[in-house]
């Protein structure tokens, strides 16, 4: 430790301890802008000082800050506890499987039959219900792009290479 530093030291080792015994109030300052730059800051000044001001420092300024929160914590669960809240059990299983009867709710209109059917047939699977298709779906014609090209055309690929390969047709072996 520097010999200017135990000026700091003291004061910082204060500012340690005190932040308990400080009112709320004052710790509550420690949310504005202004304070946050100002403490910035103080803390690159004692940095500037030396290694254990500035190590100081920052324990000074965490501890303040870490009183405020604590503070804040105890002034939220105080507004907390304060407030009307009523608890509203859950309920059981029986009581989640009844009914309501708290809000009225007006019967379902039955469907009109003649409208449309909501349930199947009776004998839907009877093969006399059978309606033949159109006699034109049936006039199917190969198309002329599979047809093979001219004879003296090459072959196609699989038959030269099985023939090149001594696996197809082997002239002289004709049966």
């Amino acid at each position: 430790m520097y010999q200017t530093e135990l000026i700091y030291f003291v004061v910082l080792t204060i500012l340690i301890v005190v932040p308990q015994f400080l009112p709320t109030d004052l710790l509550l300052i420690l949310d504005h802008l202004i304070v946050r730059i100002a403490v910035i800051f103080a803390l690159l000044y004692l940095v500037n000082k030396g290694p254990t001001a500035a190590i100081f420092g920052f324990m000074a300024i965490a501890s303040l800050y870490l009183e405020r929160n604590r503070r804040k914590v105890k002034l939220a669960a105080n507004k907390l506890d304060a407030m009307d809240v009523n608890f509203i059990r859950q309920a059981t299983v029986e009581e989640a499987s009844m009914p309501q009867r708290t809000v009225p709710v007006k019967p379902f209109d039955q469907p009109n039959q003649e409208e449309s059917t909501y349930v199947p047939e009776d004998n839907t699977c009877d093969i006399t219900n059978f309606e033949p298709v159109a006699p034109s779906i049936n006039q199917k014609a190969v198309l002329s792009s599979i047809y093979p090209l001219h004879q003296d055309g090459q072959a196609t690929a699989s038959d030269s290479l099985y023939e090149k390969m001594g696996f197809g047709h082997i002239n002289g072996n004709e049966l």
